[in-house]
């Protein structure tokens, strides 16, 4: 029985605004500025125009120092950040075992993560598997609390047999060695905050097929990865998509954009994950197969 091994690397884009603001916020809610004032709209619009006004600021202007910049009144800010893209990949190296799951906090080795790390949690590795991620909030003895868990609709149910948390520390993944008899999973995680009215999407394409050399695997193509079969494709948490088939079934990845995740209104923290999915066949040629993912956020407009 033959074995292969396969590497990624993974790539992620982002846009982002170079000042920084001051700004008012909590674990949910962000206020990026404010003013006493007597009208204006958020969301003026036509077909082609989206306009942002204000009557009567206070006082608005813009003053500096060597280390600082003010910008004073409401709309003084409207062209700063506004959109952030940040990607997690899965360190499969660093896994460990999950032994219990209440709400948001796991039982679980600590070694090794920090508060503010990203998390996937996955019950029954393999190719039933269901998982979440979340951004540890609290550390305690033998136990790991996230701010919140993000699923594609089914929460984990955690009961020590094949469950485990991972660290969504790496920059890429090594699925390592495969056989006939096992089908390999990786996670991707993203997050985006935009402060679009029209929200984002997220897109991902690949620079060709997992490849060694001259041999390929192939893209699935009846939407399921399956054991013993020689096919590679991947799914999205996010199940609402419009045009393409990443939240119902396992799909291929091509050069072309596809659309991984979005959201229609100005999102914070908005959190999706891309599950990679791969299985060889046993007359498949051994090597050292690899490609390129990479991953593109913008706004709706």
């Amino acid at each position: 029985m033959n074995k292969k091994v396969f590497t990624f690397a993974v790539v992620g884009f982002f846009v982002w605004g170079s000042f920084a603001q001051a700004q008012m916020s909590s674990t949910n809610f962000k206020i990026r500025w404010d003013s006493i004032s007597t009208g204006g709209s958020d969301t003026a619009s036509s077909a082609s125009y989206l306009l942002r006004d204000t009557a009567q600021t206070a006082i608005a202007g813009s003053s500096t120092s060597a280390s600082y910049r003010l910008d004073q009144g409401y709309r003084s800010g409207v062209d700063e950040q506004m959109i952030s893209f940040d990607v997690f990949v899965q360190d499969l190296s660093l896994g460990r075992s999950a032994t219990a799951l209440s709400g948001t906090t796991v039982s679980v080795d600590t070694t090794g993560l920090s508060i503010n790390n990203y998390v996937g949690l996955v019950q029954d590795v393999g190719s039933g598997q269901v998982s979440m991620i979340g951004k540890i909030q609290s550390i305690g003895s033998g136990t790991v609390t996230v701010d919140v868990w993000k699923h594609s609709g089914t929460l984990a149910v955690v009961d020590g047999v094949n469950d485990s948390l991972y660290p969504l520390t790496g920059s890429a993944i090594s699925f390592g060695q495969l056989s006939s008899s096992s089908l390999k999973t990786a996670l991707i995680a993203f997050e985006v905050t935009s402060a679009n009215d029209n929200g984002y999407v997220v897109q991902v394409y690949e620079d060709g097929n997992l490849r060694s050399g001259s041999n390929e695997i192939s893209d699935v193509a009846d939407g399921s990865v399956s054991v013993g079969s020689a096919e590679y494709g991947a799914r999205s948490s996010d199940t609402s998509l419009s045009d393409s088939t990443f939240d119902t079934s396992d799909t291929a990845l091509t050069s072309a954009f596809q659309t991984i995740a979005s959201e229609n209104t100005a999102s914070f923290a908005s959190r999706n994950f891309l599950t990679l999915k791969t299985a060889v066949d046993p007359i498949a040629s051994s090597g050292s197969y690899a490609h390129t993912i990479s991953f593109i956020a913008s706004g709706n407009f």
